[in-house]
């Protein structure tokens, strides 16, 4: 089965059978088992909408809605002991699950389901009797309870008793029948709500009794499944019901398959501990991750607190429940198209489909609610074209959602476990869902309050991670039997390793990979190398400089007066935002915005003159930039030198990595490139001394120096380049085979160099075919090359290492450090930044790159939510707070460093070293420049922005940047093969050789391809 894609026809053996009544009949009373899920889903949130109710169980919430009439609206409902009353259910429902899971196996589905209605029953009639918050809670926690049991039971139930053609349909009669759960409350909530006597509440809540009931006398008279009769030893009873449900005499070939999965089923003592063998991972991910990524479409937003959120944005107290009604009779439409249309189109292009379709709506959404309320909350949608577009996009989400995650976060679980663990699958799907649904639930209103309309933008970017996922790593599943699943992923492009020999999942190579060449480290290359590696010296001083400068007095006063203003103001008052200026992160990333524009052109000059031709052209250039940012009278002049540092910039950032991966051997190149890294760090460092040194200069010119000094390096790198030798590769690329196989020797330490010399030259044959390289790049087999040299710079960036150099004064003084105990901090971590690189250079040839990113990621993940916790202690939501000395300053100091020191042992250095040395000769200008301007325009991106993202996300900033640093080291987990001691020209075999890759990499594509390659795992 193709990765990525998805088969359309479904798999396995086809049985025999008829769709007759009975089997109907008995689906659609299971199915009811939803109805009670649906019903608390939206009763809830219109009773915590209900005036009399919030007076008598919680009046501070009441009081806090009446104070926001006209300013706040995001925070009007945020009280943790009202999110409590609504999300106590489902962490309930997540323990009642594993006890719901035994009960299943044990005594049959049909059990489950009368226990969970039964215990919903007695829930329901304790809530509409409550007099007290603690008599709520306890009823809510037994409806919890009778959930867990009824969804852990019947989407098995539905999955086993339907015939393959149209489980999907069938199954989907569960979610169907939640989303009339849905509907009915809030047409109840609607009609209760006009109870005068403030009353109405009490029906709302009581009346979870008549789903309950129906739920109870429906399951009682219920036959159970044949798989289930099979499990508890009857066979014949399980032969005969299996005939009755098919509407056949002769069903011998299913029930034998029934048989023998229940005689597997019967090995296995344990299944919580069988279903964590390797052999059972697709299963045990796709019960993890579905329900995880359905609770964060954000559908909840709609659910449970529809009428909150609507009365939040402005709309009356009935015209809040009114738009509840609309939105959940669209969810009930909605899921009907999914009935007709799942067992035709399939699982996959649903929930494809739906996930572009949630994804749009929810920007749209948020987009508009920033229009009205903006930051601070101040708005109303009581009426007009706006609210009805409000409704519109809300609509087409939830039919986004009713046709895809809703419906298939219950059907796909429940259908792709084999017998011996399916209760066990279940109930893991479950409890997941309940666990994300209670965590969602309980954060959501102050989420709403903290994060705003960004909190829109939060779940968009989770649906288009989860469509990615399915796209990737869900098969289609329609039309195979359900004990056949086995067979759909054995043919998965991903999944097909675990089944059925237990295999290890992850890991990576050590060794690395391709020919030994012989050859010594001489003197020779390490002095070019570390005379080529100076070229980081521009990028570093630059990146430490800015921010230091944009922190001081004198400089803010004379270019940006209206910054220097604000500061003043925000003494004692918000912190976040005092230095939020578009003008003056301008000043900051402009640079690197020139510096994408001029990497696209330093790849032609590298290819076309040599390495050495951009270096000297990118010292020159920012030579020329320095002096006019020291000389800088206005802004414009400030401009303008950034923007020719920045060609630079480029043109160094393009050639010097390159440059390096080619002069360096195999086995220290790792070492030797990560010198442009440390030349990095050690410009920042210097960056950061000059800073403070020149703050004390008491005439205020001090800002000039900081900016002329950039010259230094600048002059250091010109002439150094100047006297530098080009590569072999390049001098061959140029037609000079002569001088090559010189320089190759040279470099080499060698005379007998013929072997490493045909494969460069081979190299460049190849590469002489190739006339367009930015047209080649796009071709299917530079794949690999293309997609790194792409995602590594984009996450390099996301790391949010940028907070730390160019804006790392300006981010201690917002948190109140002062004047020079913000330039003094910001020289201690790039002094952190020095040295850490520099184990990076001693262990990467050791350990290899792959472990430097992976712990370095784990590293910077913890220290991010670290930094953003504290932050959020000391200043809050307001941003008021200080960071003046003491315990909690030197705390927040050293997890910086902490966060300094994992990003330059990896994705720092890495993220220029891997890229340099993964493409082929044919590529390897186009791929750098990408590398480079990709870098670049999201440098460029987070500098125009931070400041911004700052005072609007304040302290959720840091959160952000560990969510993609969390998701960056899952993507080298799984995609980036271990290079180290491969040689750069027979970089192929190790793409060839990975699990993902290799199938983009024709075998002629390998240099020296009749060298017998091992396979690299996966992850590899």
């Amino acid at each position: 089965m193709a990765g990525g894609g998805f088969v359309s026809q479904g798999g396995g053996t086809h049985h025999e059978g008829n769709v007759n009544t009975f089997v109907i009949i008995t689906c659609l009373v299971a199915a009811m088992g939803g109805l009670i899920f649906g019903y608390d889903l939206g009763i809830s949130g219109g009773v915590t909408s209900m005036e009399h109710f919030l007076k008598q169980f919680f009046p501070s919430v009441y009081e806090q809605e009446a104070k926001a009439s006209g300013g706040n609206q995001y925070c009007k409902f945020d009280s943790q002991l009202l999110t409590l009353f609504t999300s106590s259910l489902y962490l309930a429902a997540l323990v009642a699950s594993f006890f719901a899971s035994i009960v299943t196996r044990a005594f049959g589905r049909k059990m489950s389901m009368l226990t969970g209605g039964l215990v919903f029953l007695v829930g329901s009639i304790l809530n509409g009797a409550a007099v007290n918050v603690e008599m709520l809670i306890i009823g809510r926690l037994l409806l919890g309870v009778g959930v867990g049991f009824a969804n852990q039971s019947v989407p098995v139930y539905l999955s086993e008793m339907a015939p393959p053609k149209i489980r999907g349909a069938l199954n989907i009669g569960f979610q169907m029948a939640i989303t009339i759960g849905i509907l009915v409350a809030n047409l109840v909530n609607y009609g209760t709500a006009q109870i005068k006597d403030g009353w109405g509440w009490r029906l709302s809540l009581a009346l979870a009794a008549v789903p309950a009931i129906m739920m109870t006398v429906g399951a009682f008279f219920l036959p159970d499944t044949p798989n289930s009769i099979l499990e508890r030893g009857d066979m014949e009873k399980a032969r005969q019901m299996l005939k009755k449900i098919r509407g056949l005499e002769n069903v011998d070939g299913e029930f034998q398959e029934l048989v023998d999965a229940c005689e597997a089923a019967k090995k296995v003592q344990h299944p919580w501990k069988n279903i964590m063998q390797p052999r059972y991972r697709p299963q045990l991910v796709i019960c993890c991750v579905i329900p995880f990524f359905q609770q964060l479409t954000g559908i909840n937003v709609i659910t449970f607190y529809a009428p909150v959120l609507y009365k939040t944005l402005g709309f009356g107290d009935s015209a809040s429940l009114m738009s509840a009604v609309i939105s959940g009779a669209v969810n009930v439409l909605a899921t009907i198209v999914s009935i007709v249309t799942v067992d035709k189109f399939g699982r996959k292009f649903l929930f494809l489909e739906g996930g572009a379709q949630m994804f749009i709506s929810q920007v749209a959404v948020g987009s508009m609610i920033w229009k009205t309320f903006g930051v601070n909350g101040e708005g109303s949608m009581s009426g007009g074209v706006e609210a009805d577009i409000l409704l519109a996009l809300i609509c087409v989400y939830v039919a986004g959602f009713a046709w895809s995650w809703g419906p298939l976060g219950w059907l796909v679980p429940s259908e792709i476990c084999p017998l011996e663990i399916r209760s066990a699958g279940q109930a893991i799907n479950v409890s997941v869902n309940m666990l994300w649904t209670f965590v969602i639930g309980q954060l959501f209103l102050s989420m709403l309050c903290h994060m705003k309309f960004g909190l829109f933008y939060f779940f968009a970017g989770f649906v288009a991670l989860m469509t990615i996922f399915i796209y990737w790593f869900l098969p289609e599943t329609k039309n195979v039997p359900i004990e056949e699943m086995n067979r759909v992923w054995k043919a998965h492009w991903f999944w097909g390793k675990f089944i059925p020999e237990d295999m290890a999942g992850g890991g990576f190579v050590s060794q690395g990979g391709g020919t030994h060449y012989e050859g010594g480290v001489n003197s020779f290359v390490i002095v070019t190398c570390l005379v080529a590696a100076m070229g980081g010296l521009i990028f570093g001083y630059d990146l430490g400089i800015s921010g230091g400068v944009t922190s001081m007095e004198h400089f803010l006063k004379l270019f940006f007066p209206s910054v220097y203003e604000q500061q003043a103001k925000a003494s004692g008052g918000n912190q976040y935002c005092k230095f939020d200026s578009q003008l003056l992160t301008l000043f900051t990333s402009s640079l690197y915005l020139a510096a994408l524009v001029a990497s696209f052109l330093a790849s032609a000059v590298t290819r076309a003159f040599g390495r050495k031709m951009s270096m000297l052209t990118g010292g020159s250039v920012f030579l020329v930039g320095s002096i006019l940012n020291g000389a800088a009278v206005n802004v414009e002049m400030l401009i303008i030198g950034r923007l020719l540092l920045g060609v630079g910039v480029g043109f160094a950032n393009q050639s010097v990595p390159v440059y390096l991966s080619e002069m360096a051997p195999a086995k220290i190149r790792g070492a030797l490139n990560i010198g442009f890294q440390m030349a990095i760090t050690i410009g920042i460092l210097v960056a950061n001394l000059v800073n403070y040194g020149t703050a004390q200069i008491k005439d205020g010119w001090g800002w000039r120096l900081s900016l002329a000094l950039a010259a230094v390096p600048a002059i250091m790198m010109t002439i150094g380049a100047f006297f530098l030798p080009d590569t072999p590769n390049s001098i061959l690329e140029r037609g000079d085979m002569e001088k090559a196989r010189q320089m190759l020797k040279k470099i080499r330490g060698l005379d007998n160099v013929d072997e490493e010399f045909q494969d460069l030259v081979d190299a460049c044959e190849a590469s002489k075919k190739v006339q367009h390289p930015w047209k080649n790049i796009m071709q299917p087999k530079y794949r690999p090359q293309l997609v790194i040299c792409c995602v590594i710079p984009f996450f390099q960036q996301l790391t949010g290492i940028n907070v730390i150099t160019f804006y790392a004064p300006v981010l201690y003084k917002t948190l109140g450090f002062g004047d020079s105990a913000s330039l003094m901090s910001a020289v201690i971590s790039g002094a952190v930044n020095v040295l850490a690189t520099i184990v990076s250079i001693v262990t990467v040839d050791k350990f290899g790159r792959k472990f430097l990113f992976l712990e370095g990621g784990i590293q910077m993940f913890i220290c991010q939510i670290a930094v953003g916790s504290m932050i959020w202690k000391n200043f809050g939501v307001n941003g008021e707070g200080s960071m003046q000395g003491g315990i909690d300053a030197d705390i927040l100091l050293a997890l910086i460093c902490v966060y300094v020191a994992g990003f330059a042992w990896s994705w720092g250095p890495l993220g220029w070293l891997v890229p340099s040395e993964i493409c082929p000769l044919e590529i390897r200008s186009a791929g750098q420049a990408i590398n480079v301007s990709v870098n670049m325009l999201w440098t460029f991106v987070i500098g125009q922005l931070f400041l911004s993202m700052l005072c609007h996300m304040k302290f959720g900033l840091f959160y952000f940047f560990a969510g993609f640093v969390a998701l960056m080291t899952i993507f080298i987990y799984w995609f980036l093969p271990e290079t180290k001691n491969v040689p750069i020209e027979e970089m192929n075999r190790v793409w060839k050789a990975h699990w993902f890759w290799g199938k983009f990499i024709p075998e002629d594509a390998v240099i020296g391809h009749h060298v017998s390659m091992e396979p690299y795992g996966k992850g590899v």
